[in-house]
């Protein structure tokens, strides 16, 4: 479905539009009164309780994360703020010659709106401030309708580099215990390129998620794989689902971001198995 169009409904309905979306995936109607399976229970989360959630809007601002994670003990967790917040790109060209030579940039009201500086010299500035001022114009709930971010300020920070071709453990939490994982790394690609699938004791799992490929060598289990499973229960305590995405750079753990609804719950799971047995982890009778 083109991107105007959906967010045209999304602003019409996000109700409306995430049936529509469901039945164009999937070729069935999404059931929101008895949801079954992990997409559909996913979908009436993100309508039903996560939808102008305070507590949620807090927690996917890219911003306010930080003073969340500060506020529960977890302030180490987080990279370093060198600029920001900003509302406008041109402070980011104000203070260009202030940020080292490597630095992430990023706005904090979606998915994906991250420039990162791997050597500032090689950077235009004018069109690092025209390439971000473009994402604060763009309304990101809309593109996959995912209301969860609809009421974020917009706003653009600076944070440290962590490193080059990062990997990323992202941990599916249902009801505050984590169950599986998946590892993200582009490996000289784009950005996520190989996805794959592990267990709680970092052993692979055969599944794969549409159209993600998998990693020819497979990852071995950092030494603090353990703690990051023990952050990940912690952080995901006080919500029905979440994934939480944790970096791990020269065996220092952080903070990536909080996902509520991944993949806008359209995960497309192979085996489609996974989607029945992961729907019937995940306990939402509280909130239907």
């Amino acid at each position: 479905m083109k991107k105007k169009i959906k967010m045209l409904l999304s602003t019409i309905s996000p109700t409306l539009t995430s049936k529509i979306l469901y039945y164009y995936n999937f070729h069935k109607p999404l059931n929101l009164k008895n949801p079954v399976d992990i997409n559909e229970k996913l979908q009436f989360l993100k309508l039903k309780t996560y939808y102008n959630n305070p507590a949620i809007t807090r927690c996917v601002d890219k911003y306010t994360v930080r003073s969340y994670l500060e506020q529960h003990g977890h302030d180490e967790l987080l990279p370093e703020l060198i600029g920001g917040p900003y509302n406008n790109a041109i402070e980011i060209k104000k203070h260009w010659n202030e940020y080292p030579d490597k630095f992430v940039i990023k706005c904090n009201h979606g998915s994906g709106y991250n420039v990162l500086v791997s050597c500032k010299s090689k950077f235009n500035v004018d069109e690092v401030v025209k390439t971000v001022n473009a994402w604060m114009k763009e309304d990101y709930w809309k593109i996959f309708c995912e209301p969860q971010y609809r009421f974020i300020e917009k706003r653009i920070i600076v944070e440290e580099y962590l490193a080059d071709d990062i990997k990323t453990y992202k941990f599916y939490c249902f009801n505050g215990e984590p169950e599986v994982l998946y590892i993200s790394s582009n490996r000289g690609k784009e950005k996520d390129y190989y996805f794959d699938y592990y267990d709680m004791d970092m052993k692979w799992k055969d599944i794969t998620l549409y159209p993600h490929e998998h990693v020819p060598k497979k990852d071995e289990k950092p030494k603090n794989f353990d703690r990051m499973v023990e952050l990940a229960r912690e952080l995901s305590s006080h919500f029905p689902f979440v994934r939480i995405d944790l970096y791990n750079v020269n065996g220092n753990i952080y903070f990536s971001e909080f996902t509520f609804i991944p993949t806008g719950g359209i995960m497309k799971l192979s085996p489609e198995t996974y989607i029945e047995d992961w729907g019937r982890i995940l306990d939402i009778s509280d909130f239907l």
